[in-house]
């Protein structure tokens, strides 16, 4: 009895959520859509990466950030979250090879504190490093370390932001699925 309970409890919560929840799992905000106006003064963002052995694609997300067309002031805090293959070498030359005005700074992460995950403390310390910079940015933009972007990634989101008056915009990555099991995922 209390299986048949639980089941029908569950059917009705499903019926609930596609039926009478407003078809939640569509996307309403679409990046394709037109562009916003473009701020008249674009705010400072800092990017955070956190990346451990991360060597073979840095290169790849450093080079795409600090290539932003992004007009106002951009930092990219890269956190080296004890790497052993070079990780934080490689963001240095690639950062070396870029001519722009966005700057990167990597730093070595601290030790994983009780409770803590590795990401999201490698996360928090270049937040907390952010919020240290002069001036503070206005936003940040929280990315993976294998992440390419777009040379005008980050000038939509913010565009975006700006002329929503939102305090928090996000981007799906469109995921590289190689082979049949990724493409199901």
């Amino acid at each position: 009895m209390a299986l048949l309970v639980a089941a029908l409890l569950a059917l009705a919560t499903w019926l609930y959520l596609v039926f009478a929840n407003g078809f939640f799992w569509l996307a309403r905000e679409r990046d394709d859509r037109g562009e916003p106006d473009e701020p008249v003064i674009w705010p400072g963002v800092c990017a955070v990466v956190p990346a451990r052995d991360e060597a073979d694609v840095i290169a790849r997300s450093i080079g795409g950030l600090l290539g932003q067309d992004y007009p106002g002031e951009l930092r990219v805090i890269l956190v080296d979250d004890g790497s052993s293959d070079g990780t934080a070498d490689v963001a240095r030359a690639t950062a070396a090879q870029i001519t722009g005005r966005a700057q990167l700074d990597v730093i070595a992460g601290q030790p994983l504190p009780p409770g803590w995950t590795g990401k999201l403390w490698a996360m928090a310390q270049g937040v907390e490093r952010a919020g240290e910079l002069d001036p503070k940015p206005e936003f940040l933009l929280l990315t993976d370390a294998d992440i390419a972007h777009t040379p005008d990634n980050l000038r939509r989101l913010v565009a975006r932001a700006e002329a929503g008056r939102l305090v928090l915009v996000s981007l799906m990555a469109k995921l590289r699925c190689d082979t049949f099991a990724e493409t199901m995922l």
